[in-house]
């Protein structure tokens, strides 16, 4: 009983602590941005080094072929260079997953590189044999290490499989086909129904292409599946890998947001929740799908019913399936860091909506962070910042049945705002934080979420406004949000000279 309660004790304690770190994090940022270009250029390189324009072809295919390895090299950079994310914490995690993975499988090709991007959509590619980029969105829709493998076992799998080259020479030979040109001069000097004839063309190379696409989806997820195998984590995960892959798009947490309990108070009551106005002109009406749109013949990727009945079959039936246990705490904590620097992604890409949002799904699971209060804050002022330059539509989307229903309500509180309501949004949820300790001086984001509130409650000429401004300016002259304080103009001198 005694070394039980000792380890109860023991496992309190780390939970504990976990969540103090928690508490603590602060998303990554230097603005030094020299590693990151050096690792842009190293992986543009190496693609095209990987992918020389071939000897064989017409002169036109080869032209072709140049330009679109040019682009995808362009591409590899551009996403390492604006947005790889070379924190202490999550990258070396999934680092040390992907190195499990090659010790393993050393028959796969030296130096490929992972690399983790800023970007907040539930996704990963493998860019030819050399790269593959894994994006921070995926990991907290994921539920444990042996998942996160297989994923990245299926993108090494399409570069060992050599799928971007032999896609693309596929593509380019039949563009420059004599086939395809004899056609289509065919269908232009015809007397009727070219239009017709032509979107028949176009469907059948469609068609065709995905075909290629769906055989090399296929292909990875059977070859990495062999290669998650030969690892020490659960092959049996890649199923249900792919069951949450099927259901990816839609909201991870579907609640209401609480935003009368945040943005409501005695002094600037308000309600939220009310219908939209079926009429109003931020309302975008989702197109309706078509036979070939819902089913699964125009889809790149096929769809994950059949390929998880194709996994089954690899695995014998040894499957999980349904939502797994709770994550190992290494993991668990990886996905909630995730969520947090997710966040700080939205606002980065000046999408303040979804910083919105997210930090407001995350505050009631971590009402005393003083990080998600200062994006709420900071949000909210960016979005007024908006409001007045006439440039609001650029960073909060339209109201669309795409969405989740939730976020949608988000977004049309925000359209109905008037400049002032941000001063009462503002005040209401700094009257509804918990009380918590005063934060450190040193803490960039309580300092500039500070500045936020202040500058939303009064003119930016205020004194106390002045004061928060160049105090972070003072202590954090590179800072994060540097850019984001303004500076009012000079007076103008007057009188004579």
């Amino acid at each position: 009983m005694f070394r039980f309660l000792c380890l109860a004790l023991l496992g309190w304690l780390s939970i504990t602590a976990a969540s103090a770190q928690d508490e603590a994090y602060r998303p990554f940022y230097s603005p030094d941005t020299l590693q990151r270009h050096e690792l842009a250029v190293a992986q543009r390189s190496a693609l095209r080094a990987e992918m020389p324009v071939p000897k064989a072809g017409s002169s036109e295919y080869r032209a072709h072929y140049g330009r679109v390895v040019q682009e995808a090299s362009a591409d590899v950079y551009n996403a390492i260079r604006y947005a790889a994310l070379l924190d202490p914490v999550v990258e070396p995690y999934v680092h040390q997953v992907f190195a499990r993975i090659l010790r393993a499988n050393p028959q796969l090709t030296a130096g490929t590189r992972l690399v983790l991007t800023r970007n907040p959509e539930p996704n990963a590619r493998a860019v030819g044999r050399s790269t593959v980029l894994l994006n921070l969105g995926l990991l907290p829709r994921l539920e444990n290490e042996s998942q996160l493998a297989y994923v990245l076992c299926h993108e090494l799998a399409h570069g060992a499989s050599h799928h971007l080259e032999t896609g693309l020479h596929d593509r380019l030979t039949a563009i420059h086909s004599k086939e395809l040109r004899r056609e289509f001069r065919r269908i232009v000097n015809s007397e009727y129904n070219i239009s017709s004839q032509l979107k028949a063309l176009a469907l059948g190379f469609s068609l065709s292409s995905s075909y290629h696409h769906r055989r090399f989806e296929r292909q990875a997820d059977s070859l990495g599946y062999v290669l998650l195998a030969r690892t020490s984590y659960e092959a049996p995960q890649a199923y249900r890998t792919l069951q949450l892959l099927d259901v990816i798009d839609q909201p991870e947490n579907p609640a209401p947001l609480p935003l009368a309990a945040q943005f409501s108070c005695t002094q600037f009551p308000r309600a939220f929740g009310a219908a939209a106005a079926p009429a109003s002109i931020f309302t975008v009406q989702a197109a309706a799908k078509t036979v070939l749109e819902t089913s699964d013949t125009l889809k790149s990727h096929p769809d994950c019913g059949k390929r998880m009945r194709f996994v089954q079959g690899l695995s014998q039936g040894r499957v999980a399936e349904g939502p797994q246990p709770p994550s190992p705490p290494d993991f668990d904590r990886i996905r909630r860091l995730s969520r947090l620097e997710l966040v700080q992604s939205w606002f980065d890409y000046d999408c303040y909506d979804h910083a919105l949002f997210e930090a407001l799904q995350l505050l009631p699971q971590q009402p005393q962070s003083g990080y998600l209060r200062a994006m709420v804050q900071l949000s909210l002022f960016e979005l007024r910042q908006h409001l007045q330059a006439h440039t609001f539509s650029e960073v909060v989307s339209n109201v669309s049945e795409r969405q989740a229903a939730n976020f949608n309500e988000l977004l049309r509180t925000l359209h109905e705002l008037r400049t002032d309501d941000f001063r009462e949004l503002s005040t209401c949820f700094a009257r509804a934080a918990p009380p918590v300790e005063a934060p450190a001086a040193a803490d960039e984001f309580a300092l500039a979420g500070r500045y936020a509130a202040a500058a939303l409650a009064a003119p930016p000429t205020d004194p106390a406004v002045l004061a928060l401004r160049d105090d972070y300016r003072r202590r954090y002259p590179r800072g994060r949000f540097a850019a984001l304080l303004p500076v009012p103009p000079a007076p103008r001198a007057t009188g004579r000279r």
